[in-house]
């Protein structure tokens, strides 16, 4: 249905899936610099669930860990507050969205692959930026086209049109869909994560990675930005994202990344993803 608007496609939106109490409560407790592992511990033993893929995924080969973790406790002191904070809310988020949308134009698995590329590309290079939480780089880059998912779950037909008319013109996704709608995958994200509650830096930088003129912060917009250029630029692009791979010049002028870093950034990049196919898989 052409020129829907984001209040239009929110009254679609009947009952929007919401975050594990208990991943709410973690995300509170992590920004405690006075709370301790045992806390952490007690709560996520609330929910199984969860407790097993932060095992999982600490015995991972992303982690690349000699000896296997069995307790969580331990897990938790291995991969560190802020880390097990990113892996809380990416499971959690990745969770309410799981079928349909495997087969059809917009397709979800190539969808997460694309998210998890962006989000290793983010951790990395925000670790060379000053003043950068790499874990909240990650979470951006995991989470940046969650908006795609909400069109895809609940406007399906409008999802359909944007990925068939980007594919016919060659087109980014973004583009199409303006032409389709009245809004776009950024702003539906800025709108469902704060209706979760989301800490406000990763909120701007999923609402304003397609605009970082606009940003009220721009360092982590940019970090998003160059991290979702470089997956696109290895190929690993989502349904629907049919053009060149281009960068802004001003986006380099914010980064601690010298273009004579590239090869050597993208080889990194390279074995990130092949070893976070595993935390996909667990993560899922």
């Amino acid at each position: 249905m052409a020129g829907k608007d984001l209040k239009s496609i929110i009254s679609d939106v009947r009952e929007l899936p919401t975050l594990p109490q208990v991943a709410v409560t973690l995300m509170d407790l992590l920004d405690d610099a006075s709370t301790g592992a045992p806390e952490i511990n007690r709560v996520m033993a609330r929910d199984p669930a969860l407790a097993s893929k932060i095992l999982k995924l600490v015995n991972s080969a992303y982690y690349g860990l000699s000896n296997r973790i069995s307790s969580l406790n331990q897990a938790i002191v291995i991969l560190g507050f802020k880390t097990v904070k990113s892996v809380a809310l990416s499971a959690s988020v990745m969770g309410l969205f799981k079928a349909p949308g495997e087969t059809g134009p917009f397709n979800r698995a190539i969808f997460w692959k694309h998210s998890i590329g962006c989000a290793c590309v983010a951790r990395l290079v925000a670790r060379k930026q000053k003043g950068l939480d790499a874990e909240t780089a990650f979470s951006a880059g995991l989470l940046h086209d969650i908006g795609k998912l909400v069109l895809d779950h609940y406007v399906p037909s409008d999802i359909e049109a944007i990925v068939e008319l980007a594919e016919k013109n060659g087109s980014s996704f973004l583009e199409a869909e303006r032409a389709i709608l009245q809004t776009d995958h950024a702003e539906i994200g800025r709108w469902v994560t704060e209706k979760w509650g989301l800490p406000k830096e990763l909120v701007a930088a999923i609402g304003y990675h397609h605009d970082i003129e606009a940003a009220p912060e721009k360092s982590l917009v940019a970090v998003v930005q160059f991290a979702d250029y470089l997956a696109k630029l290895k190929g690993i692009a989502a349904s629907g994202s049919c053009e060149t791979p281009e960068l802004a010049k001003d986006v380099w002028s914010m980064l601690s990344v010298d273009k004579g870093d590239l090869p050597e950034l993208v080889n990194t990049i390279n074995q990130e993803i092949s070893a976070a196919s595993s935390w996909l898989e667990v993560a899922q």
